[in-house]
């Protein structure tokens, strides 16, 4: 999962390379209409998508109001993170910044919690969580990269798949996410990269942490956002993440469901991963 940092730091430098990934026919319901590479840079591990439209949001019965009407959204290329930002990624950050430990003085977040700029035990491979939205854009500052806006986020997570529900088609199982499902299966987090990839490469875009966005959320943008790169209200009360986590049912999986809270919120639930625009 990690093999990328065990090679030299000139490999970055120095070292391009692409994976061509084949994804079907481009107006499909089956398929997945973009091709896209994985490229390997200074910044890490990432997934490069291409330029183009997407359908955004949902007109479905279990549609909120937020998330309608669907709409074509067309966005310049960008790259994404492969995975969400580990324990082990946050603490490089904290490490060469000082910026505070993800910490929250409550029981429940303990086992979550950092002692000093330690993370939990045995948990350096698992999403970092209790980071605000704040904290989530000085770390992708300090990475050189941003957080992905609403709709570079849900382009990803959709793979190129048209009409479809979750990142992996009409349904979602078990080897595809972590989240909650009962008695059948507990709540439980894990490591990064533990399930399935989407048609993009990607990993955890439903469950396991939901993941921050750059935009501030408004209920009834979806009926007067630009066509091209929409960036969200220019102003709000609360941020958008994405994603769905290791605690929720399944519904809040779905490509097209927005959660939102107020940008200081920090919760065992919430991690991130960073974007980058394409040159």
């Amino acid at each position: 999962m990690r093999t990328a940092a065990k090679k030299p730091i000139k490999f970055y430098f120095f070292l391009l390379f692409s994976i061509a990934c084949v994804n079907g026919c481009g107006n499909s319901d089956n398929g997945a209409s973009n091709s896209h590479t994985v490229k390997i840079t200074e910044h890490g591990n990432m997934v490069y998508i291409p330029a183009g439209p997407f359908q955004m949001g949902s007109d479905d019965k279990e549609a909120k109001k937020d998330e309608k009407p669907r709409h074509t959204v067309v966005l310049d290329a960008f790259y994404i993170d492969i995975h969400e930002v580990s324990n082990l990624r946050y603490k490089a950050f904290i490490d060469a910044t000082g910026h505070p430990a993800p910490y929250v003085d409550a029981q429940w977040a303990e086992p979550f919690n950092w002692k000093g700029a330690t993370f939990p035990e045995d948990k350096g491979d698992y999403p970092v969580v209790l980071v605000s939205w704040h904290d989530a854009v000085r770390f992708a500052e300090w990475a050189g990269k941003r957080l992905p806006t609403e709709a570079e986020w849900e382009k990803a997570a959709r793979s190129g798949l048209v009409n479809k529900t979750y990142p992996y088609g009409d349904d979602i199982k078990f080897e595809h996410a972590s989240y909650f499902k009962g008695y059948i299966r507990g709540k439980k987090m894990y490591p990064i990269g533990k399930h399935e990839p989407n048609a993009f490469g990607l990993y955890d875009m439903a469950g396991n942490v939901w993941e921050w966005c750059r935009d501030w959320y408004g209920e009834e943008y979806y009926s007067k956002s630009p066509e091209k790169n929409p960036q969200g209200p220019p102003e709000g009360f609360y941020r958008v993440y994405r994603g769905g986590s290791w605690i929720n049912d399944v519904k809040y999986l779905r490509c097209a469901y927005r959660g939102k809270n107020t940008p200081d919120y920090q919760s065992h639930t919430v991690g991130f991963r960073c974007a980058l625009s394409a040159k």
